[in-house]
């Protein structure tokens, strides 16, 4: 039996060279009113994805700023139509949303194959050919019935979302393949739920202990009290909830890599250390409040990176000719995908 040969991801951008891309980006999106955006999200993405390399072979991005503008342009053209129902014809508005809301499940799996067939690796396409069916029950269904169950279910959609969105992936016309038990999900989630219960409890608790120890005497001051739950409120859900988010995401992440096979044959491995994670999301986006955006590209780089640091691919045979018997029977892929809009949702593996 051969070893197994390690192929590290490695992510060799830097902040300077990013800064000039991101900093041009800004100031023509200003410019233009916005209209810029699309362009300069796939100039982002053909940055991230060409610095990105496993076994010295790197990503490409492949979509045009044209097609996520008239992507955008759809998306746009439904909220303003449904915006001016709301405050118009609130009747008019509850059937349009109606009509809509099953369609979710059909934008994300365009969506995602719209990501799929414009992202590549040794010239070869990654494709997306799940069903409506499915995303339906995944994407709709399945987050209404978390709402009646006080979101107990959430690894549950989330083991669904990942089975469906990687399952239905395929590099060329090889299959990935996820699976993972789901008590691998319920053993972070389960953690970070009773972090935030005693969060809330403590904070909460500590508000109501304040108003107890004020109550003889109290000049009854409804926006002072207003004013001192909202903080209340708030410290919580930036202490507590979106660390806690953050460190389930970071989890989900190394069960999906570890999780995940290519034809039958090639692993993946994520090491990321949920609290690192939390750590460097949560320093990024201070880093780039006190610095008022400056260091957005530093923050971005680095987290990239880290990502890579800790991505790798397992795999026994050489990936020159894995790749080349690929691509010798995928090239209708790299012809098809010019005909789906432009719809980007930043959902992928």
């Amino acid at each position: 039996m051969s070893t197994p040969t390690v192929y590290p991801f490695q992510f060799r951008g830097t902040a300077k060279e990013y800064f000039g891309i991101w900093i041009v980006n800004v100031l023509l999106s200003l410019v233009t009113l916005g209209v810029y955006a699309s362009w300069a999200k796939v100039r982002n993405k053909k940055y991230f994805y060409g610095q990105t390399f496993v076994d010295d072979h790197n990503f490409d991005y492949h979509a045009t700023g044209m097609q996520l503008f008239k992507g955008k342009l759809i998306v746009i053209g439904v909220l303003s139509v449904l915006v001016a129902l709301q405050l118009l014809a609130p009747v008019l508005y509850l059937i349009a949303l109606l009509v809509v809301l099953p369609l979710l499940p059909l934008i994300i799996v365009r969506a995602l194959m719209f990501n799929a067939r414009v992202s590549s690796h040794r010239n070869v396409r990654f494709n997306f050919i799940g069903e409506y069916g499915e995303a339906f029950i995944t994407f709709l269904l399945l987050p209404i019935a978390n709402l009646f169950t006080l979101y107990m279910i959430t690894p549950i959609i989330s083991r669904a979302a990942n089975r469906f969105t990687i399952n239905h992936h395929t590099f060329g016309d090889r299959g990935f393949d996820f699976d993972a038990n789901l008590g691998a999900y319920y053993k972070p989630f389960l953690g970070i739920l009773a972090v935030s219960i005693i969060g809330m409890i403590a904070g909460f608790g500590a508000l109501f202990s304040m108003m107890m120890g004020r109550l003889e005497g109290y000049d009854g001051d409804p926006e002072r009290l207003g004013m001192i739950i909202i903080l209340v409120t708030y410290g919580i859900m930036f202490l507590v909830i979106l660390p806690s988010v953050l460190f389930y995401k970071a989890c989900v992440r190394n069960i999906v890599f570890n999780g995940t096979v290519l034809d039958d044959q090639h692993e993946f491995k994520s090491t990321v250390n949920p609290w690192r994670y939390v750590w460097i999301i949560v320093s990024n986006t201070f880093a780039a409040i006190f610095t008022i955006g400056l260091l957005v590209p530093w923050g971005r780089v680095r987290f990239a990176r880290y990502l890579a640091d800790n991505t790798a691919l397992i795999t026994d045979g050489s990936l020159d000719g894995y790749a080349s018997s690929v691509s010798e029977t995928a090239g209708v892929i790299s012809s098809e995908y010019v005909d789906l809009e432009g719809i980007d949702m930043g959902i992928g593996i």
